[in-house]
């Protein structure tokens, strides 16, 4: 080769080499942010076949200097040597970069398949139609998905039984501890309190999370809501659960009426008054007593039609209720009083209701101050109290300072027929209580202090709603403890 060929090639290397500078340079300079990862994939792969292309042009440069120089010096067959090793050295050099670079693009692809997984895996635990919460060994809440943050004041809670379930202290049997202490997976039936008061019944089930080391690091609890089902139960065995709690306080019943019509006949062999009165007071006792049980058993188990009326005061329903129950107390040392804020106010209510829900709750507050085992209470008092509120709705209260409710029975007031009272007591009363308030669309609630006193309150929205069974909420979601 002679040495103007030489001198052509490597100025034609040179002018090739300066329009791949310039193609590079247009590369790195060019807007990146608006193009996708497909297309800085095709920039990182155009560059790197440039840096090839650059790399073997070097070396056939290299090659034809060593070349024409071996001629020179030395014979051709010496040029032909160099020339076979130079173009080995830059194939070598080539196929070195070629394999350090094909790793680049599969370990992107891994990193970006692993921050995807981490994204789905996200979302699910987000969207999942459970309350899902996970607790450390402190009963600490760590995490939570979506629906348990909705539903739960997390916000300046920490501890779980204070968050679902407005409880002080620990539960008597927590499945956590369990999960933590034998690493197995637990279950049971429970009921959660939500933010707004709302109780929801749930299928709780706990499951053992382990760290790297295989140890339990902290345990996970998935709750179903099973409100719908329960409350379905509930209205199916109503009337059968019923009857079968009546059978053995109507019997009481009506051995108090043939006691009383013994006396009475007693009094008219005998010709004695007050034996006479005495029976005939016991009659009508234990009458008025077997009419009440009817009625509401009737009024629980049938669909009744609200009577709605339009102008009606619930402060003169309150007034009636107290004036029914204040003369007949008063010789059992338990005052009936009534207290009202702000002015009266009038709206579409049943009347009949809710001087059956207002009496219902008082002869229940009546009931629980003549159950009162404290040796230092000598009298009682039962408030009745109405408000309008300024969202428009009426508030019912019915408070007595009795015994009060044990916070272990807090979630049974308004299931399964619930009374205090044992064999004297049948819970058909707050059954009625939650039918009224269902009607009108409202909730019930009550808040208990054992040994100090006890408030059932009544919510019934918008009192001139024209169909106030449009917005119902049904009571034994609404209970607060």
């Amino acid at each position: 080769m002679s040495t103007q060929e030489s001198q052509a090639r490597i100025e034609e290397a040179n002018d090739l080499e300066t329009r791949d500078h310039e193609a590079v340079s247009v590369l790195k300079n060019g807007d990146a942010s608006d193009v996708g990862p497909s297309a800085r994939s095709n920039d990182s792969n155009l560059q790197e076949s440039t840096s090839r292309q650059l790399v073997y042009l070097f070396c056939s440069i290299a090659a034809a200097a060593a070349v024409g120089l071996a001629a020179h010096f030395w014979s051709p067959l010496a040029a032909s040597g160099v020339a076979l090793v130079s173009i080995l050295s830059g194939w070598i050099v080539i196929n070195s970069r070629r394999q350090r670079s094909e790793p680049v693009e599969p370990i992107d692809n891994l990193r970006r398949e692993l921050h995807q997984t981490r994204r789905d895996l996200s979302q699910l635990f987000a969207a999942v139609p459970y309350f899902i919460c996970v607790l450390n060994r402190d009963h600490q809440v760590i995490e939570a998905n979506s629906l348990y943050r909705r539903e739960f004041d997390v916000s300046d809670r920490f501890l779980c039984y204070e968050i679902c379930k407005k409880r002080s202290k620990p539960c008597t049997i927590c499945l956590v501890d369990q999960t933590f202490a034998d690493g197995e997976i637990h279950s049971s039936e429970e009921t959660l309190v939500a933010r707004d008061g709302r109780r929801i019944n749930v299928v709780v089930h706990t499951q053992p999370v382990f760290n790297e080391n295989g140890e339990i690091s902290s345990v996970m609890e998935v709750f179903t809501d099973v409100t719908e089902v329960k409350r379905l139960q509930r209205q199916l065995a109503l009337t059968g659960r019923a009857v079968a709690g009546m059978a053995h306080r109507v019997k009481n019943i009506l051995m108090g009426l043939e006691g009383g019509i013994f006396i009475v006949n007693d009094g008219l062999e005998e010709d004695d008054r007050e034996a006479i009165d005495q029976g005939w007071e016991m009659v009508e006792r234990n009458v008025g007593l077997v009419t009440g049980i009817v009625k509401d058993l009737l009024y629980c188990s049938k669909d009744r039609e609200p009577n709605f009326q339009q102008d009606v005061s619930p402060q003169e329903i309150v007034t009636e209720v107290r004036d029914l129950y204040a003369d007949r107390m008063a010789g059992e040392h338990i005052e009936i009083r009534t207290e009202f804020e702000g002015q009266p106010h009038r709206g579409t209510f049943d009347r009949d209701g809710l001087h059956n829900l207002l009496c219902n709750l008082v002869a229940n507050a009546i009931d629980a101050c003549r159950f009162d085992p404290s040796p230092n209470k000598k009298s009682h008092t039962v408030t009745l109290r109405c408000r309008h509120s300024g969202e428009g709705s009426t508030v019912l209260e019915v408070e007595d300072d009795g015994p009060g409710i044990p916070e272990d029975l807090n979630n049974k007031v308004f299931q399964d027929f619930f009374s205090s009272k044992g064999t004297e007591g049948t819970g058909i009363g707050l059954l009625v209580v939650q039918k009224v308030a269902e009607e009108h669309g409202g909730n019930v609630t009550f808040e208990s202090v054992p040994g100090e006193r006890t408030v059932f309150r009544i919510v019934l929205p918008h009192a001139d709603l024209e169909n106030p069974m449009e917005s119902a909420v049904h009571p034994s979601q609404a209970i607060e403890a």
